[in-house]
């Protein structure tokens, strides 16, 4: 029970840093080679530089930004961690209105250095809109 404790702190620290807007505190999380695929492209970002400027521009954009993950689960297999959910994505862009995506995220963690650090995501839109 303490690595999926762990993997659900991980997962939350991940979360409240990109709530707060700490770019730092969320790029420490993910592993260098992190590979993600956003809700609103069809091509992957590689690399946490990458990936840490697809935020950056998203929230320097933004009045607000947020996901909840809806009754999210954890899942240990060795030294991989899995997390899915159902996800909230809200924003609120400096020039227009407020938006809410519902989505299926996955998010793939590996224990490197006896931590656990984001290796891979993919959130992707419901094709129902929610």
């Amino acid at each position: 029970m303490a690595d999926i404790d762990d993997l659900k702190a991980a997962f939350e620290q991940c979360v409240g840093a990109y709530h707060a807007q700490n770019l730092d505190a969320w790029a420490a999380l993910c592993h260098d080679h992190v590979v993600s695929f956003q809700p609103f492209s069809p091509f992957p970002v590689d690399g946490q530089v990458a990936l840490r400027q697809v935020h950056q521009t998203t929230l320097a954009h933004s009045e607000s930004a947020s996901a909840t993950h809806i009754n999210p689960q954890f899942r240990v297999i060795g030294t991989t961690g899995v997390v899915w959910a159902h996800s909230a994505l809200v924003f609120k862009p400096k020039d227009g209105p407020l938006t809410t995506v519902f989505a299926r995220s996955t998010f793939t963690f590996a224990q490197s250095g006896g931590r656990w650090l984001m290796v891979a995501s993919h959130i992707s839109r419901l094709p129902s809109g929610n």
